[in-house]
């Protein structure tokens, strides 16, 4: 075995020096004393997104450009990644190396290699393992201790904050788990990198065609940063950034994000546990299951004592999970069930961010509502009508976020019998006329202002003549005494409905 000119390792001339692997320097030979890390045989037209500095790249050539510029460009990738070199095998269907290709190796010191055909590449890949055994060793110990800290935090109950710091150590990296698409955290009291590196991650997904690669550079400034996909139902990244000149190996950075991914699954089994608890506390609530004293205990039980908000939600059930996580994460007590359609949670006011809140609702396409704040459980009903109000004065074709009594007239109800007053006042003529007529006046209203107060629309939907619509929007406004000309007046008829349809349901 030839001796390394390296004696941290194996260099990419020790492979020249062997007879018997036969390869032949091409170009880059200034670059020949490069310290090879590991062999990897590659078919990724972008090995640099792939592998880790040091790597030296294994190809029969197909990932090799056929254009002389794209050949060059290819080179500089390879070196700008810190690549130990390329070899190259033969093949008869592959592109010709071109000079600018070999000029541009020869200019950055990047060796590019001719392996001989009847020499396989698992040759080279068996000489860097041996040569590196020692290092390799260091690396099993590495991987070993990321196990044992694992067994740790199912023993010991470690926080993901403890659990995340322990592998930090391991690598000597400030290690990051979170959501790359929304730039959350995943475990709890998980911290973010500001959000340049966010646009510097989202730039090397559109490099690489959308997808994330096994392995990305990032760089902001002068920092650097390594981030990796963890395997998860979800979006799931590492990001680590190293604490000194040495980087991480890949092989030990890919294990800490398996076990990160446990960790993940672990929060996630915490928010279905706490969502099937709180949707039956809300449930037993709002059917009224528990006396006012026991029903206040269990809130108080909860960390919900006392100054209290409703969130009504309607999103897809992705993103009131995400919003689910982003509380337990954030260590703040909440109740979360559904009522139809629509998600309902409780939290406390000084923990609901309404900037944050409607930021979410903006970039997740999600419509929520917001009620005033309540002193206990034993107005829980109440809160939940002014959620669901406030949550239908955000446009159903849109996304946001509205706080009840902000944008509404002045006779918005706060409660279940001002609901009832509101519709009666308004509408009482149309429920008695119908009641004892048997026609359906407060029906076609319905129909004829969803339907932007088109009378041929309102009786296509109706399943009646045009006229008939007519006629019944004529009697409407004489029994109310409002015009559908009036756009206040229109306003006050719309909101009427919308109080009847809150008080004729439950919450």
């Amino acid at each position: 075995m030839a001796r390394s000119a390296n004696a941290g390792g194996v260099t990419v001339r020790d492979l020249v020096e062997l007879s018997y692997l036969h390869a032949t320097p091409l170009a880059g030979e200034s670059g020949l004393d490069r310290r090879v890390s590991w062999a990897h045989v590659s078919d990724a037209f972008d090995p640099w997104n792939w592998l880790d500095p040091g790597d030296l790249v294994l190809t029969c050539g197909y990932i090799v450009p056929v254009e002389p510029h794209a050949q060059v460009e290819f080179v500089e990738n390879l070196a700008a990644a810190g690549l130990s070199g390329l070899v190259v095998g033969e093949d008869d269907r592959l592109p010709p190396l071109s000079e600018e290709m070999l000029a541009a190796a020869d200019r950055l010191g990047l060796p590019v290699i001719h392996g001989a055909h009847e020499v396989g590449f698992a040759q080279y890949v068996r000489f860097v393992a041996a040569a590196n055994a020692r290092e390799e060793n260091q690396s099993f110990t590495k991987i070993a201790r990321v196990h044992g800290e694992v067994m740790a935090s199912l023993r010991e109950h470690l926080s993901g904050t403890e659990f995340v710091n322990r592998l930090s150590r391991v690598v000597r990296c400030s290690l990051h788990v979170l959501d790359p698409t929304t730039w959350e955290p995943l475990v709890r009291g998980g911290t973010l990198p500001d959000r340049d590196w966010k646009a510097a991650y989202d730039a090397e997904i559109s490099r690489s065609s959308g997808r994330a690669p096994f392995v990305m550079n990032l760089a902001v400034g002068e920092r650097s940063a390594l981030t990796m996909p963890i395997p998860s139902e979800g979006s799931a990244c590492l990001i680590a950034f190293p604490e000194g000149e040495t980087r991480p190996q890949l092989a030990v950075l890919q294990q800490i994000a398996a076990a990160c991914a446990l960790e993940i699954d672990r929060v996630d089994a915490a928010v279905e546990r706490a969502r099937r608890a709180g949707a039956g506390m809300i449930n037993d609530a709002l059917s009224g299951r528990f006396e006012p004293g026991v029903l206040a205990e269990l809130f108080r039980a909860r960390g919900l004592g006392s100054d209290l908000r409703v969130v009504a939600v309607d999103g897809r059930p992705a993103t009131i999970d995400r919003l689910a996580r982003s509380w337990l994460i954030h260590d703040v007590p909440f109740l979360l069930g559904e009522i139809g359609q629509i998600a309902v949670a409780v939290v406390r006011s000084t923990d609901l961010d309404a900037s944050e809140l409607e930021e979410r609702a903006t970039r997740s396409e999600w419509r929520a509502g917001i009620s005033d704040v309540f002193g206990g459980a034993g107005n829980l009903s109440d809160a939940v009508r002014q959620a669901r109000w406030a949550l239908e004065m955000v446009s159903p074709d849109g996304a946001g976020l509205a706080h009840y009594g902000e944008g509404s007239p002045s006779f918005l109800p706060r409660t279940l019998a001002e609901s009832k007053l509101t519709a009666d006042r308004v509408l009482g003529p149309l429920l008695e006329y119908d009641r004892d007529q048997g026609t359906e006046l407060v029906k076609t209203l319905q129909v004829y202002l969803e339907s932007d107060r088109s009378p041929s629309k309102a009786a296509e939907t109706l399943f009646v003549h045009t006229q008939t619509v007519n006629y019944r929007i004529t009697r409407i406004q004489d029994l109310t005494g409002r015009s559908m000309r009036s756009i206040g007046d229109v306003s006050e008829l719309w909101f009427a409905l919308r109080a009847l349809a809150l008080a004729q349901t439950s919450p």
